[in-house]
């Protein structure tokens, strides 16, 4: 014997309202790179790795000027 449930009205209202919500937003990518400039777009990074990236790029020499720059 099948068991069949009938929902009613409310309940089917609220499974079709928790499904369009988590359907909300579909993204397709081209290219990998694509994805990881979404991803950081929406990642908030934390303040402590913040920190630690800034003194890293402040202790790094600046660059060396190119060859071409250094002959005229």
């Amino acid at each position: 014997m099948k068991f069949e449930k009938k929902f009613s009205q409310q309940e089917q209202q609220q499974v079709s309202e928790s499904h369009t919500q988590s359907n909300q937003t579909i993204h397709e990518f081209a290219l990998p790179e694509d994805v990881l400039r979404f991803d950081a777009k929406q990642t908030a990074v934390p303040a402590a790795v913040a920190e630690r990236l800034s003194r890293s790029l402040q202790r790094n020499p600046p660059p060396s000027r190119p060859w071409w720059k250094r002959l005229f």
